[in-house]
């Protein structure tokens, strides 16, 4: 018997039934590839600009005892942030599938007939689900006790880090639990609780909000002194907050499990006698809507105009909240965007004077600069042009291949690569004004606080990393057996390319700022890579769906 009574006897099913389909190997995999790739970017960075073949073939200088307590400290903190990032991108998912996967096999209604309360039930697969997450999560101490050798790492640091980590899980399995309580389907259960991730955990992206996220207060624990008792504040206090919201979150999935939806069974027994029902045909027939007029038919590119005008979207979009979503954050980047040009203008006037000019020289970061504003407009132009550009690229094959519609329309006489363009770009040019306001604020953001060379280069690394989701999510909805695996797939890197900038403008206005020098060739090197790795998933997209593999 389980010794907690709330949590009941599923918590040890649910790690057995993960490990059984492999799942334990899949996210320890996951967490360890993302360590490397994080070793790697921190040594090339830290070395620089000396070559990164050199500093693995043990041509680095030696470090002075100082230098090397930098290097360790600086290390520990980059893998514990690249471990938390990887556990917010994977938990929401493997804890939503957990109660989803019961109603879309219709095995929830046999589970709610069990002695087992829905509080046990709810409780006993979250807690299977963050165990599952822990034991994978521990599989990277290891790796962590490495920075021990070059000393100068507090194990205090460690253990916190750890600790906010934990407690991360627990507030994203429990958001995911709540999500998959309320969705009728696991498409709609991962949307909404990546959704709600996004918000709690991340701080949606946007500069005001990020500092309360885990990844700020994992760096203030690391970086800036604190006493004794803001240090176990931010260290254990943060994570019991952490685990008091999840808590919370799985009482009101516990809630909702037996909402009515798709899969709750027949409705219950009412003591009022049912209305009449209409007669068979209605005596009086409505009046059917009529059609609402259609452009001519494009006879050059049928399938244009057919996305144009009829296209088709998917259930679990949620189209109230998308309408009310893309309104707000609408809004709010034009508000901002205006406010920090306006800013940007002004400051720019004033330079021309020199007492004035003199007085506003050193204070980049600032609201006075604009940056902020900018920053955040482009922030929220991005995400309100690329995440409804997600949803659409990942039905574009992947849809008609869900709905059985893909055989009939690939024996058309159609090109196939042209069928593809023509459906990537119904998307693609669905709010423009969006991302022509996210590359422009993005780069006044950087010309605001470093200069006009680093602008010009987050400009173009802007709209290059719009142009690389482009091309991922055309080769993804290829690919892709459904549109919800290609959107799972998309979700992460869109999410990347909407909030690089916040990252990389507080490596400019953080206490050590990175030269602009160093930011430019990096922005440079980052634009070509997304250019060249888009190109060739375009390419490969289209050569794929000609050939029918």
């Amino acid at each position: 018997m389980w010794p907690f009574g709330s949590v009941g006897s599923l918590a040890g099913w649910e790690m057995r039934r993960l490990a059984q389909r492999g799942q334990a190997m899949r996210v320890r995999l996951v967490l360890l590839y993302t360590l490397l790739l994080a070793f790697l970017a921190f040594g090339a960075y830290w070395f620089q600009p000396l070559p990164v073949r050199d500093m693995f073939l043990g041509r680095t200088p030696i470090l002075s005892p100082a230098e090397s307590a930098a290097f360790a400290g600086a290390f520990a903190l980059m893998l514990l942030e690249a471990q938390l990032a990887a556990i917010v991108a994977v938990t929401p998912a493997l804890a939503a599938s957990a109660v989803a996967e019961e109603k879309d096999r219709q095995t929830l209604p046999i589970l709610l007939t069990t002695l087992l309360s829905d509080r046990e039930i709810v409780f006993g697969k979250a807690v299977g689900r963050i165990a599952f997450v822990l034991a994978a999560l521990f599989a990277g101490l290891p790796v962590l006790m490495i920075t021990q050798l070059f000393g100068g790492v507090n194990l205090g640091l460690l253990a916190a880090g750890y600790a906010i980590t934990s407690g991360t899980v627990v507030l994203c399995a429990a958001i995911g639990v709540n999500a998959a309580c309320h969705a009728p389907d696991l498409r709609s259960a991962v949307l909404r609780a990546y959704g709600r991730v996004a918000v709690v955990a991340c701080g949606a992206f946007v500069p005001p909000l990020v500092f309360a996220t885990p990844f700020n207060v994992l760096a203030v624990v690391a970086r800036d002194p604190l006493s004794d008792l803001g240090y176990c504040a931010a260290a254990f206090g943060y994570p019991l907050i952490q685990a008091l919201v999840g808590v919370a979150f799985l009482v009101n999935a516990a809630r909702s499990l037996r909402l009515r939806d798709a899969t709750a069974g027949p409705p219950p027994v009412t003591a009022y006698p049912e209305p009449p029902r209409p007669a068979e045909p209605p005596l009086l027939q409505p009046e059917h809507d009529a059609p609402r007029d259609l452009p001519p038919l494009d006879a050059s590119d049928p399938v244009l105009w057919k996305e144009r005008c009829v296209g088709w979207r998917p259930a679990w979009a949620l189209p109230t909240v998308s309408k009310v979503a893309g309104t707000l954050a609408t809004v709010a980047a034009a508000l901002l965007f205006v406010g920090g040009a306006w800013t940007l203008l002004t400051r720019v006037a004033k330079s021309f004077d020199p007492a004035q000019a003199e007085r506003l020289t050193p204070r980049p970061g600032t609201l006075e600069s604009g940056g902020w504003l900018l920053m955040s407009a482009g922030v929220f132009a991005a995400g309100r042009y690329l995440l409804p550009l997600a949803v659409g690229l990942s039905g574009a094959i992947a849809g008609e291949r869900f709905r059985g519609t893909l055989d009939v329309l690939l024996c058309t006489t159609l090109d196939r690569r042209a069928l593809l363009r023509a459906k990537v770009q119904a998307h693609a040019e669905r709010g423009t004004v969006f991302a022509a306001v996210a590359v422009s604020a993005v780069g006044m953001a950087f010309i605001a606080d470093a200069g006009v060379q680093v602008g010009l280069a987050a400009a173009v690394l802007a709209a290059s990393g719009i142009g690389f989701v482009i091309a991922l999510g055309a080769w993804l909805t290829v690919r892709c057996p459904g549109d919800v695996r290609a959107f799972r797939l998309l979700l992460p890197v869109t999410m990347l390319v909407v909030g690089w900038p916040v990252g990389a403008w507080s490596l400019v206005t953080g206490e050590s700022p990175v030269p602009p020098e160093v930011l430019f060739r990096a922005f440079l090197v980052a634009a070509c890579v997304c250019a060249l790795v888009g190109a060739a998933l375009w390419w490969r997209a289209g050569r794929v769906l000609s050939r029918g593999e």
